[in-house]
């Protein structure tokens, strides 16, 4: 049987490798040990998802061994990034006994695979196999499982977006404290997941309607080739994160009840604000919570949160954000200062991150720091 190793194999099998070695270091890592496993996981399925084509262009579905090897993994990939990202952004995220329901659909997807492969295995006529894995509906499960795949993807992208959301309502609306990570980033992988999930409605819409697959795999090669780079991404990613060592235990204060403020509940708020941020300026505490600030005004936390939300028509952190930006300006014109650097002075007003303090300065002034002082 004539092999042929292409480039196209090449760069799966680097894929594949970079993959393994990443989800390796992830596992060993001392840093995000709870989130990381689980991206080490996934990485080890999209590896081994990886080895279907090569099983293909290699030839190898065309040995007794191989053919109707069982990889039905792609049903699990998705509860795991889900859990990457929900381990992440709550540190005390524990997996529980009823998260397995979870993985309900890809353990009975593969255990029919390893029917199908090990029913198969006994015969050594091709065409048997081919008859024994049609008699169990071989073509018809796969199918099925495209099928749960492109639901599954788009309902975890859904949880897990909305996991994101929640927490960046909770980190605006609860501590001005920019150490805290924002999880931007994750954002990708929500793209890449949807362009993925682009992919497979391609394919499957070429296959129905235009039958494309019995002519050519192109379409699947190319959606490998994508997953390829997606390997590398996310392990470098991941493996590239600090370690997120935060405490989510306060309430959030941006609660679904609303309550309607008077008017002149609402003037007092204002009046209790502005002394505490122009005369006392606790905005200088880096740390600063909005539990912190009712317990300083003696108003209700959620009184103190609908009050900045609905009538500055901001965040928490914003409205304490732009009173820093404001003293950092003030003491940039100010020549008892000039012997401080930038960064020197932006801490001294209450930011404790340096790549935070330039990203909300140019965000509220829409020039840098040193734009500033230069005009």
């Amino acid at each position: 049987m004539n092999h042929q190793f292409s480039l196209f194999d090449l760069l799966i099998l680097i894929g594949i490798i970079q993959g393994i070695i990443t989800g390796v270091l992830l596992l060993n890592s001392k840093k995000n040990k709870r989130s990381n496993k689980y991206l080490a996981l996934a990485l080890f399925s999209f590896c081994f998802l990886s080895t279907k084509p090569l099983l293909h262009t290699l030839q190898l579905w065309d040995t007794k061994l191989f053919r109707f090897f069982p990889n039905a993994i792609e049903l699990i990939l998705s509860p795991l990034i889900y859990f990457y990202i929900r381990s992440l952004v709550n540190p005390k995220f524990h997996f529980k006994t009823k998260f397995w329901l979870h993985f309900v659909p890809f353990f009975l997807s593969q255990t029919y695979a390893f029917i199908v492969y090990f029913s198969a295995l006994r015969v050594n006529d091709f065409s048997q196999k081919d008859s024994i894995a049609k008699n169990l509906h071989f073509n018809d499960i796969k199918q099925l499982d495209e099928y749960v795949l492109l639901i599954s993807l788009a309902l975890y992208l859904f949880y897990g977006y909305k996991e994101l959301i929640n927490y960046k309502k909770w980190l605006d609306n609860t501590t001005s404290d920019s150490s805290f990570p924002d999880f931007k980033w994750l954002k990708d992988i929500f793209g890449l997941s949807t362009i993925i999930g682009v992919f497979l409605v391609i394919n499957h819409s070429l296959d129905i309607f235009l039958d494309l697959k019995s002519r050519s795999i192109i379409h699947y090669d190319l959606l490998m080739l994508f997953i390829s780079f997606v390997i590398y991404y996310l392990g470098l990613k991941g493996y590239l994160q600090p370690d997120f060592s935060f405490i989510r235990s306060e309430t959030n204060a941006d609660n679904k009840t609303d309550v309607a403020l008077s008017v002149v509940k609402v003037k007092e708020i204002k009046v209790l604000l502005s002394k505490a941020m122009e005369e006392d300026k606790v905005f200088l505490n880096p740390k600063l919570t909005i539990k912190e600030l009712s317990a300083i005004l003696n108003v209700p936390q959620r009184e103190v949160s609908i009050c900045i939300n609905k009538h500055f028509k901001l965040s928490f952190r914003e409205f304490i954000n732009n009173y820093r930006v404001e003293e950092v300006k003030s003491k940039l014109k100010d020549k008892d200062f000039s012997h401080m650097s930038i960064l020197g002075i932006a801490l001294e007003c209450g930011f404790n991150s340096e790549a935070s303090f330039y990203r909300v300065f140019k965000k509220n002034t829409g020039i840098s720091p040193k734009e500033y002082l230069q005009q």
